[in-house]
């Protein structure tokens, strides 16, 4: 009886640390699921969400397409719009798919669409065209910038027949089709590997022979680029984009094996400002890059471009970019001076060129040489009060 008592103890103590080690080694209960979000509530932060991740981007419109809208039904976010970058598209997916329980539906399109094809690529086939703010929007206040013949546009929608066009600076602006000629991406890949010929010159005819009638009633400009098809004493044979092969005088251009070698030497402050000066007395051309005219900052875009430096299009942007100088007294010769002039922030810039003095294209006086030196004569007391500071991009 004694013996049978100790091994019925036994046997329950074991029992009981069986039953012990079993719930310490049990796997803890997982935690409630959170409770389902309204759709309302869904909303509010996927609204949060865009609203947050816009203002993070700090994104400039004449640069970059980014349009986002949301709608919920029962737990499903489908998500709206147009981009001109995947990336961003690509962040605002992912931020949103962390809000629980939901699922995304993604209909953002990165432009161009699928519809437009292959050819979503527009070589500028006339010599000067104006790029508007809108479909059969270019002329007058409405240019917002120009493009010359040669120059390559990214085309990323198509509205009554326009195009809505990116510059190689970013720039957006639409332009017409006859403007344009249509090609594949590879296209453009075998352009750029081919070689080319720069506009030097202030402006250049292309004829139709050595000597011969002008293919166009406007010339070309400078910082024009053609492909290059062959060279013949004293003149060039070039490729209008989608039209005929055409000459122009050797003395105003320059050969290059490709077309990203174009630009590519970084020339210093004084190519910089020898080509502003070329264009003394050129008066002011409101959106205007080109010979025919500029306004401010394309003025100042175009000679650092010439002299292979790249600045974005517009003064405020510009003034984003670079070293900053602080202090007046220490300009140096191919800084760009920034003023205040017709609306709050830097709204105009020119080239300091030395001497207290600076190049820039004005409304009223159009490309002329002025100082913030009240003893000189070309001293104006405006742009004296509304300069803004300096910033340098040739280091």
């Amino acid at each position: 009886m004694p013996h049978r008592r100790v091994a019925f103890m036994v046997l329950a103590a074991a029992f009981f640390a069986a039953a012990l080690v079993g719930a310490c080694a049990r796997e803890p209960e997982e935690s409630p699921p959170e409770p389902a979000l309204t759709d309302v509530e869904i909303g509010i932060k996927v609204d949060k969400i865009i609203a947050d991740y816009l203002e993070s981007l700090d994104l400039d419109s004449r640069e970059t397409i980014f349009k986002a809208q949301d709608s919920v039904s029962q737990g499903t976010v489908t998500l709206r719009g147009d981009t001109s970058d995947e990336s961003l598209k690509k962040g605002l997916l992912d931020m949103v798919a962390q809000i629980p329980g939901i699922t995304v539906v993604d209909e953002l399109r990165v432009l161009p669409p699928p519809s437009m094809g292959e050819k979503v690529f527009g070589v500028v086939k006339v010599p000067v065209v104006n790029l508007g703010d809108g479909p059969r929007s270019s002329g007058g206040s409405h240019t917002v910038t120009q493009a010359r013949m040669g120059d390559i546009l990214k085309l990323l929608k198509e509205n009554d027949g326009w195009f809505l066009g990116q510059m190689d600076d970013g720039y957006l602006g639409w332009v017409g089709p006859e403007s344009v000629h249509l090609v594949s991406r590879e296209e453009v890949e075998a352009m750029k590997k081919s070689r080319v010929a720069l506009v030097t010159a202030k402006t250049a005819s292309v004829l139709r022979e050595p000597g011969g009638d002008s293919l166009f009633i406007q010339a070309l400009v400078q910082g024009s680029v053609l492909p290059l098809v062959g060279e013949e004493g004293d003149w060039v044979q070039v490729r209008v984009p989608g039209g005929p092969e055409g000459w122009i005088e050797a003395s105003k251009t320059q050969a290059y094996e490709s077309m990203d070698a174009v630009f590519g030497e970084r020339k210093g402050a004084e190519g910089v400002i020898d080509t502003a000066k070329q264009y003394l007395g050129l008066p002011y051309l409101w959106g205007g890059t080109t010979a025919y005219g500029f306004d401010c900052s394309g003025l100042t875009q175009f000679a650092m471009k010439m002299n292979g430096y790249s600045i974005r299009r517009d003064a405020d942007m510009q003034y984003e970019q670079g070293e900053v100088v602080a202090d007046r007294a220490d300009l140096r010769p191919g800084d760009l001076v920034f003023f205040e002039t017709y609306r709050k922030g830097p709204s105009h810039v020119g080239i300091y060129i030395g001497d207290s003095q600076y190049i820039q294209s004005g409304g009223q006086t159009g490309i002329t040489i002025l100082s913030f030196d009240p003893a000189h004569s070309n001293y104006s007391e405006t742009l004296d009060r509304a300069y803004l500071g300096g910033r340098r991009i040739i280091k």
